[in-house]
């Protein structure tokens, strides 16, 4: 490469005495071709780059370039292709998921309904239980008048366990006369059965403590109330069932040298000693008692539970 040539004009004016009387027309130019000189740093630079314009590439690095180009879009194509089926696999997903809650939704309200209808089915199951009883103890009644147990009314009819005037205690139903018009203990017994019924058979305290509760006194110390006991035969007391005493709650033991085969039970404080022996013939109120009658529940009325009358 040639040297870069510099032209510059120089003027040279001659010094000497007679300066003064040189004139300005005299004055000449001066022509000189001057070189400058490259220093060693852009001398180095110029020939290195002079010397990469005329390397050419190695076929390595060519190579080397074309893969990485290709693995670049090998991975571009790759992350579009995960992107694609992400896509369809969420789409999926929340259509399964979106089916499964509508599912799940569905069968919790098919288990709400089957335990309503298995509610149903028991209730039926209870109240079809309960009018198969009901009619047995009908059949088993040779009298038996709907009136005496159930009012009838524009919503229907609407039955008690026992009848009009009688009281429920457990699985009984008592009736305790109280009018003016008494009867011996054979006429009592008549009554009572009247209505499929019998004396009461008292046969533990709680049933007594309810008998005497219901009970009051009445006319003179000697009156009371006629029960289901009395001496069959003259030699054993009994109930009306036929089954022997066990546990009597007598205020006095019956004396044996009276012929008082029938029992009262008498008003008392003390209801564990409130029985006493009586002439079957003298004339007294009376207790009936007879089996609860268990309806069907949409028959059911709250049962009345005052005093009977007569």
């Amino acid at each position: 490469m040639e040297d870069e040539s510099c032209y510059s004009s120089v003027i040279f004016k001659p010094f000497d005495k007679e300066k003064s009387k040189v004139r300005q027309s005299d004055e000449f130019a001066l022509y000189a071709e001057v070189k400058r000189k490259q220093s060693s740093e852009e001398t180095s630079h110029t020939e290195t780059t002079a010397k990469e314009a005329s390397t050419p590439i190695s076929p390595v690095y060519r190579r080397v370039s074309v893969f990485l180009g290709l693995l670049c879009f090998l991975l571009l194509a790759a992350l579009t292709a995960v992107s694609i089926f992400y896509y369809i696999h969420m789409s999926k997903h929340n259509n399964i998921l979106a089916q499964y809650t509508k599912e799940r939704a569905a069968n919790l309200q098919l288990l709400a309904d089957k335990e309503v209808l298995e509610q149903e089915t028991a209730r039926l199951a209870t109240q079809g239980q309960q009018m198969n009883s009901t009619l047995d103890f009908i059949i088993h009644k040779s009298s038996f008048s709907g009136d005496k147990y159930c009012q009838f009314t524009g919503n229907g009819a609407r039955c008690t366990s026992c009848p009009q005037n009688w009281i429920q205690n457990g699985s009984s139903c008592y009736y305790f006369h109280k009018g003016n018009t008494w009867n011996t203990w054979t006429e009592s017994q008549k009554y009572c059965e009247k209505y499929e019924a019998q004396l009461a058979i008292i046969d533990s305290v709680g049933e007594q403590e309810f008998i005497n509760q219901h009970t009051e006194f009445y006319y003179d110390a000697y009156h009371g109330y006629w029960i289901g006991l009395y001496k069959k035969m003259g030699l054993t007391w009994v109930w009306t069932n036929d089954a022997q005493l066990e546990r009597g709650f007598w205020s006095d033991w019956p004396d044996e040298r009276y012929r008082y085969y029938c029992v009262l039970s008498m008003p008392s404080k003390n209801p564990v000693r409130s029985w006493r022996s009586a002439s079957c013939s003298m004339k007294n109120r009376w207790i009936c008692e007879m089996e609860v009658l268990t309806w069907p529940t949409f028959l059911q009325a709250q049962q009345n539970h005052s005093d009977p009358s007569t």
